[in-house]
């Protein structure tokens, strides 16, 4: 099972690489999948980070459709986590 040791590995590996770069897509499908994982087994560390990574994603003026919105809303809604998931989709949006 991953752990937040796991996670911050895998986000430091994808800082290496310029962003949009198809290293760096590759790195974040493995970051992905990580958070994927936690999620899912419910760990509250995890849960608690993607719901931060949506509020930085909104304050950064990141609109609602965008893919990582979208796939993290998802993430949170489909593992049981509505509540977040609503309480997400309010945010003053772009």
């Amino acid at each position: 099972m991953y752990n937040m040791n796991d996670y911050r590995a895998a986000l430091s590996e994808r800082d290496n690489y310029d962003m949009d770069s198809t290293e760096w897509v590759l790195a974040q499908q493995k970051v992905n999948g990580i958070v994927s994982a936690m999620v899912a087994s419910r760990n509250p560390l995890m849960v608690s980070e993607v719901v931060d990574e949506v509020y930085s994603l909104n304050d950064c003026g990141l609109e609602f459709d965008s893919n990582a919105v979208q796939f993290d809303i998802w993430l949170l809604e489909s593992n049981g986590y509505k509540k977040e998931a609503q309480e997400l989709r309010e945010l003053d949006w772009k």
